[in-house]
């Protein structure tokens, strides 16, 4: 098959009854489950399978959520995945990484994902903000538009595909301005802006949580969202981490280094196919095989 990676997805992945073909057939799954609901104290079964959509609303349930439906199909799918080169995860899914790559162990990535739910939460009140999704403009179409019209980049996820953050007093302005210059914009289902400075309280807070947990090095080498290059050194990878909440995502730049790297195969291990439609955008000769449910463990079994 030739060079592979694994990629994991973050927010705006998550769906009602996402991961529950694994959790019913699976004990390997329904165990990750149980483990994270034991060890966050919250009930991210009842959130993600009741039918009732609100509780997904929540940062830090959402989070845990992604984490949960993830790290259960990974678990099913690393048996049948052979020897991977990379893992890289959009955001939150970096998070995914650090138990893939060996950096944490589950119970401790449980409780970091719960606090940095938390802290993001906290942040998004402190500094009342909102994501639009760019399309049709290019970073260099944006950068230089950032101070006059109030915006920070958030996230640059794939040609003509770029996320900013706002103040949520000023989105509805910043929308109008942007659709003027022909520009679709298209608000996101967060609490607040992300990866940007609006999130400095919540990497305050997250560095003293952190300073807390024992990093390994990776045995797998991990691409940076900050950095868009792979590090294997604890200390690193918890410094970008911290620098994550505040710095722009630089997922299409990750990808094109993996390219440059030799790989054209990937794993896409979570919930929804995202990610798969990102690597579209950036490279049509990418492949991606999307592991998230019962039949999909039943295909690269199979093969």
């Amino acid at each position: 098959m030739g060079k592979k990676a694994i990629i994991f997805p973050g927010q705006g992945s998550q769906y009602p009854q996402m991961g529950l073909s694994l959790y019913q057939n699976f004990q390997e799954a329904k165990k990750v489950f149980d483990l994270v609901e034991r060890i966050s104290g919250i009930k991210i079964s009842e959130a993600i399978f009741s039918g009732d959509s609100s509780q997904l609303k929540d940062t830090a349930i959402q989070q845990l959520a992604i984490l949960a439906v993830s790290l259960a199909a990974y678990e099913l799918s690393k048996p049948h995945l052979g020897d991977v080169e990379f893992v890289l995860g959009l955001s939150l899914g970096e998070y995914s990484c650090l138990y893939a790559g060996g950096v944490l162990c589950l119970e401790d990535l449980i409780l970091l994902v719960k606090a940095r739910g938390q802290a993001m939460q906290k942040a998004a009140k402190v500094n009342p903000s909102s994501m639009f999704a760019v399309i049709g403009a290019n970073r260099g179409d944006l950068e230089p538009k950032q101070r006059d019209l109030d915006f920070y980049i958030s996230n640059m996820n794939a040609p003509s595909q770029i996320v900013i953050s706002t103040k949520k007093k000023n989105k509805n302005e910043l929308k109008n301005k942007l659709e003027k210059e022909g520009l679709r914009v298209i608000e996101l289902k967060v609490s607040g802006g992300f990866h940007s400075p609006f999130m400095e309280p919540a990497r305050e807070e997250l560095k003293k949580v952190v300073a807390d947990f024992e990093f390994s090095d990776a045995h797998i080498p991990i691409i940076s969202n900050v950095t868009a290059s792979q590090d294997i050194k604890s200390e690193k990878i918890k410094e970008n981490l911290l620098k994550q909440l505040v710095s722009p995502v630089l997922w299409m730049d990750s990808i094109k280094y993996l390219s440059k790297k030799g790989i054209n195969n990937f794993y896409e291990v979570g919930p929804s196919k995202v990610l798969k439609g990102l690597l579209r955008k950036i490279d049509r000769d990418l492949k991606v095989i999307n592991i998230e449910k019962k039949e999909d463990l039943e295909k690269i079994i199979d093969n």
